[in-house]
């Protein structure tokens, strides 16, 4: 019998029913010599000074540092303080038997750094002795999973994987437990929690929010002509504001009696824009948080269930590229998203020669643990709208990637006007190419001089001046971070793992650093009086 423990009750039964283990059980399925079973996440963690037997940390006791690690059941915090959670202890006793009853075990664990350490903490927690081999997939379709037991690997293959979730983990229980324990000893205050990833972006959003709090405006005054030609009236601004407005006011009257304006200066330029890559989480997080408004979190649940209903491949993967033997089954796969139209708009996709797709999506380096996000080619069936809008999101990634370059035209136009020197500039596309998906308009670079629409024009020409205005603004305090900023934020500056950083931010919140006000993250009170607290300390 042939033990295979997974990290979800869902995903152990749909691997159950591909390899013929479809009778349930209590707490696991078997047939066709396997048993399945799973955990609900990481049922293990390492356990708390007070098991170690030091019940209240002093200060001769830091840093506080066990000789050997122990391992202990999840706990949950009751009235009565903390106890271990009944699911979890139930749930061991059940993979205990499995494990008992089986000479093989397979682990289908997360194919994941964590993933690894939940299939090993486990096996050690339950003094397992049996042989252990790996399935490493990254879909969960049928053919995958027949695929990956086809293909299965010894378990000592991927030490080195759980090495690094093991010692990182250990790390940061030193780092995690010592922090927060001395910040009690020094405050006097409980209920705090500090960490190697966690207070870093805590500091980072608290940073923003003082920034803002702390921001001292800055004046500005913009001057602008109305100028008209066949009719077309377009705006003109002075490519200099000026800062004071005495200074703007009397260069404003100058052309306000000036009634004309000549034309020095005609600019054309063309610029390709080529297509984007594939998606990662981290980038599909930020283009469902500008599109639809959707959390780091909610992108993340939404992705593992299309993943779950075998939509789109493994989604916590940091690559945007695919490796050789993906990249060859994409065929068939991208003829079935063309055949289905979920995006009739988009007449650019006609463009996409299925039997010669371009291999520069291909990058064996680049996704040598996961390879970026794609659909698997089944079709989607009874979606929410949200499941269905990030669908979209991956599957418009896969038509944009494989067509033509979006050219963009900028006209720029330069004109004097009672000597002073006024800009306009106007943005148009000429070949949407890629852009032809979703019909982007944040994708035309905008500037203080954009207009939507110039007339003809030619150097020496002198135009009517219509109008003028002079407008008083105001330099605006920086924003607290969206969803889409934090993310983008935490992968530049190395802030934890594309799979870790969604958990980082829902700790936060649980714990009450910070909380959202709209599409802004911002800390509560007592995510400020920890961030003053400890800022500047080594």
């Amino acid at each position: 019998m042939i033990a295979i423990l997974t990290d979800k009750p869902s995903v152990g039964k749909e691997i159950g029913r591909i390899i013929g283990a479809t009778r349930v059980r209590n707490g696991y399925v078997e047939g066709n010599g396997y048993m399945v079973t799973w955990t609900f996440g990481n049922m293990l963690s390492l356990a708390m000074p007070k098991d170690y037997g030091t019940q209240k940390l002093e200060r001769n006791d830091f840093p506080f540092i066990p000789s050997e690690f122990e391992l202990m059941v999840r706990h949950t915090r009751t009235e009565n303080g903390w106890i271990p959670e009944i699911d979890a202890v139930l749930q061991l006793k059940v993979i205990e038997r499995v494990f008992q009853a089986c000479d093989t075990i397979i682990a289908a664990t997360d194919a994941s750094r964590d993933g690894e350490m939940t299939f090993r903490y486990v096996y050690q927690y339950l003094n397992c002795t049996q042989p252990c081999f790996r399935l490493w997939i990254s879909s969960l379709t049928d053919e995958s999973v027949r695929k990956g037991m086809e293909n299965l690997k010894p378990d000592s293959c991927y030490d080195s994987l759980f090495l690094a979730a093991d010692s990182r983990n250990k790390a940061d229980w030193i780092l995690g437990i010592n922090a927060s324990y001395a910040m009690c000893k020094a405050t006097g205050l409980g209920n705090n929690s500090l960490g190697r990833v966690q207070t870093p972006v805590l500091a980072a959003i608290s940073r923003r929010y003082r920034e803002r709090e702390n921001h001292i405006s800055s004046d500005s005054w913009p001057i602008y002509i109305s100028l008209q030609k066949d009719g077309i009236f377009f705006k003109m601004r002075r490519t200099q504001d000026l800062p004071d407005k005495e200074s703007a006011t009397m260069f404003f009257q100058d052309c306000k009696l000036a009634h004309q304006a000549q034309i020095t200066g005609i600019r054309h330029s063309v610029k390709e824009i080529l297509p984007p890559d594939l998606l990662d989480l981290t980038q599909l997080q930020k283009e469902a948080n500008i599109r639809y408004g959707y959390t780091a979190s909610e992108v993340y649940d939404i992705a593992q269930s299309l993943y779950e209903k075998k939509l789109i491949s493994y989604p916590r993967t940091s690559s945007r590229y695919l490796t050789e033997d993906v990249f060859d089954s994409l065929s068939p796969i991208m003829a079935r998203l063309l055949s289905w139209k979920l995006f009739p708009a988009a007449k650019g996709t006609a463009g996409i020669d299925i039997s010669s797709l371009s291999r520069h999506v291909i990058s064996a380096e680049k996704a040598n643990v996961h390879h970026a996000i794609i659909i698997t080619g089944i079709r989607p069936g009874n979606l929410s709208e949200k499941e269905m809008q990030v669908y979209r999101l991956v599957a418009g990634r896969m038509l944009e990637v494989f067509m033509a370059p979006c050219r963009i035209e900028t006209t720029n136009v330069e004109a004097v006007c009672a000597a002073q020197h006024f800009k306009a500039e106007q943005t148009r596309i000429i070949e949407a190419g890629w852009h032809d998906v979703f019909m982007r308009s944040d994708m035309i670079p905008k500037s203080g001089y954009s207009v939507n629409e110039l007339p003809e024009v030619e150097k020496g020409d002198t135009l009517n001046v219509c109008g003028c205005n002079l407008v008083h603004k105001k330099q605006l305090p920086v924003n607290p971070f969206t969803d889409a900023e934090l993310v983008e934020y935490l992968e530049q500056n190395g802030l934890g793992t594309v799979s870790s950083r969604t958990n980082i931010i829902r700790t936060l919140v649980n714990r009450k650093y910070i909380r959202y006000s709209g599409k802004y993250i911002v800390p509560t009170p007592k995510g400020m009086f920890t961030y003053e607290t400890i800022r500047g300390k080594k």
